[in-house]
């Protein structure tokens, strides 16, 4: 087995002190703490004047982008909304188109045009007919 080794007693140096160090204070100290808040006056005196300048056209310049954004999309759903509706009267004037074209080409049937006139008292005049290829 291991043996433990046997450790010496150590002897730690303390420094002996001959007399106690005084300090004397003569005025009392006033703590400067710089990290205290401070007032917007204050704040505003340690800017120069070129920074307040450019601080607000900045300012300024950001506003006026976010009005003219807002006022780009306004326009562009307000085009879209017209652009709808335009389609949607444009569907619905084709689909009457369509159903007026399907009422001519009934209406226009050969047929149908010879009952009418039988029908007013027309007869057929074989000379006026001609043939359109």
């Amino acid at each position: 087995m291991a043996e433990l080794k046997r450790l010496d007693d150590f002897q730690y140096d303390v420094p002996v002190m001959d007399e106690p160090i005084v300090e004397v204070e003569h005025e009392p100290k006033i703590q400067k703490n710089p990290n205290l808040p401070q007032s917007p006056k204050r704040k505003l005196r340690n800017i120069s004047l070129l920074e307040k300048t450019i601080g607000f056209l900045l300012l300024v310049a950001i506003i006026g982008i976010a009005v003219l954004t807002i006022q780009v999309r306004t326009s562009i759903t307000q085009m879209t909304n017209e652009i709808t509706e335009t389609q949607a009267t444009i569907q619905e004037k084709e689909e009457s188109a369509l159903k007026l074209e399907q009422q001519k080409n009934e209406l226009s049937k050969a047929d149908r045009i010879k009952d009418v006139a039988k029908s007013k008292g027309l007869s057929d005049n074989l000379d006026n007919i001609r043939n359109v290829k």
